[in-house]
């Protein structure tokens, strides 16, 4: 085990930091494991979460730190392992050192897993479920690997459905204090830090979210200006030091599936920067279209709506006006594939009349004067013209002909008690998705239903929800069942437990990052 512990001791200077060396792995006692938090200002104010699984404290950085909303993904990266005497460690790191700030253990305690004794085995496997029984975090938590961000392995954390979870109290903020100490206030390195895209991306995380609405909730429409609503990947992204980082807001990389758009972004006149936009594809007419997104002959846009950082300077705080503005400048010499957000002149009704008939998704209308909040707020509000939804894929028919493909897809939504059944679609598909579709789908059939009252279907085959499809719609039924539903392609920047019912007025205080993280 000594040898988990070689990064923590590489990066540091134990005859400077009062952390603790790391001495001798021994075997853990009988009972339950410990696990603790740290609430650590260093390049950015963060939280630490360690527990304790083969004799060290397996590390994650949470950035916005645990929500009791079990709606909520925090983002969590994995760290290098900390010997357990860490988990009595409080105080300054000093500066110039490492994680150079203040670090407080903001919360300790023990827990198991479920089933218990698996700790080592779910790390492994990249899912984690937690029963922690700490002073101030309790209950049912889970902890899952996505892809990769940065070289880095993240996860999301996110609250159990149980007694414990609540979509009121914000624990971050009701109980900043100490556990061990008391002490609330923090400070972070007094001395700079080279940031990388990484860091800049924590630091502004999570991204603003837009409530679904419809145009006569505009009060006072001249109070909005209008963009228009693209039909892509969300993507905020970071540049610093020549690095890129490109993030769904559900921390899901998009670097990679885009490297023509990485690139460009590598040019942009700028130290540091990250913006905030949508990754489209061009479909006739010059509209964008999620459904290109799916194939590699598509050109592929950025288009980029919000200027968060800028050399340093957060700029969140400032009106859009002032963000726009500087954004326009920013990118006046820059080249595609990054091209400014198109805004759009009222009167709204207008505006929607004339996006529908240029086959566009809809508007986002953008009160005046707003800030960027990390929140789903009605500064933001989503005019569409066409119904869409991201909905999971609880199950199938195969195709009436015989053939290894599929028929329909049987679709659902996440609710508290787990997937309502949502209705079947038949159309957009090609036979190579149908063929596709048959082959992946095949391989995640089960005898159980994951589906709450499930239909009476003679035809059909359940299977383990993990896929998204994103599908086009008129309406929903009084059933709460899509009306002539048409597919559009799988959404890979979105897991099954994300997906939920998009109801106009819906309002989140604080969305994952996780992702992170439902479209814009």
């Amino acid at each position: 085990m000594a040898g988990r512990l070689e990064r923590y001791r590489s990066k540091r200077n134990f005859q400077v930091t009062s952390e603790p060396a790391p001495g001798k792995v021994k075997p853990r006692k009988a009972g339950r494991a410990t696990f603790m938090v740290h609430k650590h200002d260093a390049s950015h104010l963060h939280y630490d979460l360690r527990l304790e699984i083969h004799g060290v404290l397996a590390s994650w950085a949470v950035p916005k730190g645990p929500s009791l909303d079990p709606s909520i993904r925090r983002l969590a990266m994995q760290t290098e392992d900390h010997p357990l005497e860490y988990g009595k460690f409080e105080g300054r790191i000093p500066d110039g050192q490492y994680g150079a700030g203040d670090s407080l253990i903001w919360d300790r305690g023990t827990f198991d897993t479920d089933p218990p004794g698996q700790a080592a085995a779910q790390l492994v496997k990249g899912h984690l479920v937690l029963e922690l029984h700490g002073e101030k975090l309790q209950g049912r938590w889970h902890l899952v690997r996505t892809r990769p961000q940065g070289g880095k392995a993240a996860w999301l954390l996110f609250k159990g459905h149980d007694a414990f979870a609540s979509t009121e109290v914000d624990l971050v903020t009701a109980r900043p204090e100490s556990v061990k100490s008391g002490k609330v206030e923090t400070r972070g390195p007094t001395r700079p830090k080279r940031r990388t895209a990484m860091d800049l991306l924590l630091a502004v995380w999570p991204p603003m979210l837009a409530t679904l609405s419809e145009p006569d909730e505009l009060a006072k429409p001249a109070d909005y200006v209008l963009e228009l609503k693209y039909d892509g990947f969300r993507a905020i992204s970071a540049l610093a030091g020549g690095q890129v980082s490109m993030q769904s807001r559900n921390a899901r990389d998009l670097g990679g599936r885009f490297p023509q758009i990485a690139a460009a972004l590598r040019g942009i006149p700028a130290r540091e920067v990250v913006l905030d936009g949508e990754v489209i594809a061009l479909g006739e007419g010059g509209a964008s279209r999620f459904q290109a997104l799916q194939t590699g002959e598509a050109e592929h846009r950025y288009a980029v709506f919000d200027l968060l950082w800028l050399n340093g300077e957060d700029l969140r705080a400032q009106p859009l006006e002032r963000r726009r503005s500087q954004l326009e400048e920013l990118l006046r010499d820059v080249d595609l594939p990054i091209e400014l957000a198109k805004r759009v002149r009222g009167p709204i009704e207008a505006a929607l009349t004339r996006a529908k008939r240029e086959g566009e998704e809809g508007l986002i209308a953008k009160r005046k004067g707003s800030r960027y909040l990390g929140a789903r707020t009605r500064d933001w509000l989503k005019l569409k013209v066409s119904a869409s939804q991201e909905l999971a894929i609880v199950g199938f028919t195969p195709i009436s002909n015989g053939a290894a493909q599929v028929g329909a897809l049987l679709l659902g939504v996440r609710e508290p008690g787990g997937f309502r059944y949502a209705g079947k679609v038949g159309t957009g598909f090609d036979d190579a998705t149908r063929s596709q579709l048959f082959r992946t789908l095949q391989r995640e059939v089960t005898d159980a239903p994951p589906v709450l009252e499930r239909p009476r279907m003679r035809d059909a085959r359940w299977v383990r929800p993990s896929l998204v499809a994103q599908v086009a719609f008129t309406e929903w039924t009084r059933d709460s069942k899509l009306r002539h539903p048409r597919f559009q392609g799988l959404r890979d920047d979105k897991s099954p437990d994300e997906v939920v019912r998009e109801q106009k007025g819906e309002r989140r205080v604080r969305p994952a990052m996780a992702a992170h993280r439902r479209r814009r």
